[in-house]
């Protein structure tokens, strides 16, 4: 889409000439929406020129999003829609991220802010040897939606604002109440709401290089040369589900099993797009399949299960109140403990 000075307790608020934010995120947390919202409330509402625009496979729950902001205070016209490679304000909607997908973390330099959606506190998150930034903060997001009955994308778009004092907060609020504005009124309230819980509980800290502790993945990809080139049609890394965690995709609330009610009809496993569930069966084949609980690994809290469910065997809880054994059902258990082990 084309439309035409930072905070710290140590160092003053200061407007930059030009401002580009990388948002990297799970489909379904609103990046998207997030990146538009925040580009309109700079362009249309500050006057500055800039554009927006993302980056996704196959746009659906669950798969990862790139949302890009560029802008300029000056009225330079942003003629470039390439990727962002070394943001001003790196913003990721899941600390799962940061293992899933290292590369979120690509093109940070010492300039760099970095926001993160996590239970942590700054000072409990580990980074890779050599990594720096110029600050960062964290934020509960996904319990703060939960509590304010809101998209994620609210809380993050409030906490932003903690970076990028070049728009103006109130502005950005009204922007996104607009954006929003054929929702209903209770929504929008839930959504302002929300959006001031973020502005208010993000923890703000200058970075420390004790932090930059962890030892960075090996490269993906090898040097490329007419020696070591693989065959043409060779595929060199393929794809398996198996490894995927769907984690990140959660909005806070997940199915319960109830196996006390339930009698394996079968319809959540036909329903789930992600195949979830963990049936017994019996090797003689003299017992039907019984099912013994979910994989949540897999699950991305889609809830179709509980819907299908004709008994209710399967209820919506917040994701905190699941216990352990509840979360011991694997539909791959030695991949499992494998990954567990390295």
């Amino acid at each position: 889409m084309w439309i035409f000075g930072r905070k710290s307790k140590e160092e003053p608020i200061y407007a930059r000439k030009t401002v580009s934010i990388r948002m990297e995120a799970i489909g379904g947390q609103g990046a998207n929406s997030a990146g538009k919202i925040f580009a309109e409330a700079a362009v249309l509402g500050m006057g500055y020129t800039g554009n927006h625009f993302s980056s996704f496979g196959s746009e659906k729950k669950g798969t990862p999003v790139k949302s890009f902001v560029r802008f300029s205070t000056e009225g330079k016209v942003i003629r470039t829609a390439s990727f962002i490679k070394h943001p001003d304000v790196l913003v990721i909607f899941h600390e799962s991220l940061l293992q899933t997908h290292p590369e979120c973390l690509e093109g940070i330099t010492a300039h760099t802010d970095l926001l993160i959606n996590s239970t942590k506190s700054p000072d409990e998150i580990q980074f890779p040897l050599g990594f720096k930034v110029r600050k960062f903060a964290t934020i509960d997001a996904t319990t703060l939606a939960l509590k304010h009955e809101c998209g994620l994308n609210a809380i993050m778009l409030g906490a932003i604002t903690k970076f990028c004092p070049e728009v103006s907060s109130d502005l950005l609020l009204k922007t996104f109440l607009r954006f929003f504005s054929h929702l209903p009124e209770q929504v929008q309230k839930h959504n302002a709401e929300g959006y001031e819980a973020g502005v208010k509980k993000t923890k703000e800290y200058l970075f420390e290089d004790s932090q930059a502790s962890v030892d960075r993945p090996p490269e993906v990809l090898p040097r490329m040369g007419w020696e070591n080139a693989p065959l043409g049609g060779l595929i060199v890394n393929p794809g398996n589900t198996i490894l995927k965690d769907n984690s990140a995709s959660r909005k806070g609330l997940l199915p319960r099993f109830l196996s006390e009610i339930c009698f394996n009809c079968g319809y959540c496993d036909m329903v789930c797009p992600d195949y979830c569930f963990v049936w017994k069966i019996d090797p003689e084949k003299k017992q039907a399949p019984q099912l013994q609980g979910i994989d949540y690994q897999y699950c991305k809290g889609c809830q179709k299960c509980v819907v299908a469910c004709p008994v209710q065997a399967l209820v919506t809880v917040p994701e905190g109140e699941l216990t352990e054994e509840e979360k011991s059902q694997h539909l791959f258990p030695q991949i499992h403990s494998k990954t567990q082990r390295d």
